[in-house]
């Protein structure tokens, strides 16, 4: 990978120690520590735009140091936290004539927790897969095009499904895409990594999670404009509970399976983007802990999501200003105690559940930073680069997001606990970003949000919750 200049090197050092600097003594806002998640997925985004295999019969290698704070207000616990994160990536990658690809990225991270609390290490494997393009294979020995093209893929990679709304996490899976005519299919099956956290936060199961998730999706590609997409997904939940923890005799296990339809593009005019999905879940799940119930009774789960996003970018306009709109329903289940999706404090026995729960990821705040489920959330956003005429700042972004929330049903829990009625009206959120490519191999990302609890939070602390991240990557 290409580095920088002796000069440039030096430029780009103090730029990220006041980056730095700046991130760290401004840091001062309250949230929940989930929020986190939004950072998380803006900085996967960025590095897996990143293509090592761009030449042929090559080998390359590279890396990324990351510095992150993060100060937020956990709510359950009614203190503010701090913590400062360290993060170094390796990677490295391996193109043979086009056909096999190797690519494998190693973590190793330290978070530094501020009052008291221990730090917490890791060191992983984040990537890790063969690629095969059988039909350069085929052409290469025989010279005629197939006319279908298939790639496999083994090993260890991110993966999504649709738009997102149903699957956004790292698997260990075998993948197979295949193209025909105006029409992509890409089918997998994989495993959760058993460390990862689990969409069920119960204590017995919530740290960790043995999931076989597979799926398969159909893609036209006949229209100009328009993806239209078809999928089908399930999830069999094999997550062993924590004996110490667990309920006697309790069962944590969340079997399910997703329908989803929708389609990308363009509406009209070329530089308004759209999306929209629409998902059924069904499937199993156990109900909650009671003692006068069977705990090996299970229920049918029938769950119901909807998401949809139009954005426009004013690309002739100077300071090219983005403005979009973004709606997203999940549905929730009335007589769920004070768990959402999970176990503990779940689905009353004898009853259907209607609590929508998946494995996706879409950005509703950092500060509120709801799970999709139960929730009706409306969201505004708009940019621009203000000082794009001046070169330092030319990739400088700055923008904000305006969020309404609401229960989809008054009577059923949300992933916060610390609400207090069952009115509908939850509140809104407003936040800031500043989103600034300083160099080709220097980055700068900056976020608050300060969320205002509304009715659902009546005779509880309805005080404004705030959250405020800022973090630099420096690429090698």
């Amino acid at each position: 990978m290409k580095g920088l200049s002796g000069k440039t090197h030096w430029i780009a050092f103090r730029t990220l120690l006041a980056a730095a600097v700046v991130t760290v003594v401004s840091s001062q806002g309250l949230a929940q520590p989930t929020a986190s998640r939004v950072y998380d997925e803006q900085l996967r985004a960025s590095l897996d735009k990143f293509d090592p295999e761009t030449r042929e019969n090559s080998v390359d290698y590279g890396g990324w140091l990351n510095v992150a704070f993060f100060n937020y207000d956990d709510a359950v616990a009614r203190t503010e936290r701090q913590m400062q994160r360290y993060e170094a990536r390796v990677w490295a990658s391996m193109n043979l004539a086009g056909v096999h690809k190797f690519y494998v990225r190693g973590l190793a991270s330290y978070d530094d927790w501020a009052g008291g609390r221990h730090g917490d290490y890791e060191t992983s494997v984040e990537r890790a897969w063969y690629q095969l393009n059988l039909t350069k294979l085929l052409q290469g020995s025989g010279g005629q095009r197939p006319p279908m093209d298939v790639k496999v893929k083994l090993g260890r990679d991110f993966t999504k499904i649709g738009t997102a709304l149903v699957l956004s996490t790292t698997l260990d899976q075998a993948r197979v895409d295949v193209a025909f005519g105006d029409w992509e299919l890409m089918g997998f099956i994989g495993h959760t990594l058993r460390d990862s956290w689990n969409i069920d936060n119960s204590p017995a199961v919530a740290n960790r999670q043995q999931r076989w998730i597979s799926g398969a999706q159909l893609t036209y590609r006949g229209w100009s404009k328009h993806r239209p997409f078809v999928y089908f997904m399930h999830n069999d939940d094999n997550t062993d509970p924590s004996g110490s923890v667990a309920v006697p005799g309790q069962k944590y296990e969340y079997n399910s399976d997703y329908i989803g339809i929708g389609s990308t593009g363009t509406l009209c005019v070329p530089n308004l983007r759209y999306s929209v999905e629409g998902v059924a879940e069904f499937g199993r799940t156990y109900s909650r802990p009671d003692f006068d119930l069977n705990p090996g009774q299970t229920d049918n789960i029938r769950a119901l999501a909807f998401n949809a996003m139009i954005e426009y970018l004013f690309v002739d306009c100077p300071t090219r200003p983005r403005v979009g709109f973004e709606y997203l329903y999940a549905s929730g289940d009335s007589d769920r105690a004070t768990n959402p999706i999970g176990t503990d404090g779940g689905n009353r026995g004898g009853t259907a559940d209607y609590g929508f729960g998946a494995f996706g990821f879409r950005d509703l705040g950092i500060a509120f930073s709801p799970e999709i489920s139960n929730i009706n959330v409306y969201a505004i956003n708009a940019s621009f680069f203000p000082l794009e005429h001046i070169e330092m700042f030319e990739k400088m972004e700055i923008g904000t997001k305006l969020f309404f929330y609401n229960r989809a049903r008054g009577a059923a829990p949300i992933s916060d606990p610390t609400t207090t009625s069952q009115a509908e009206a939850t509140g809104f959120e407003m936040d800031f970003f500043c989103n600034w490519r300083i160099a080709s191999d220097l980055a700068f990302t900056m976020r608050y949000g300060s969320f205002f609890p509304s009715h659902a939070y009546d005779g509880g602390d309805k005080s404004a919750r705030q959250f405020l991240y800022g973090g630099v990557v420096f690429s090698f």
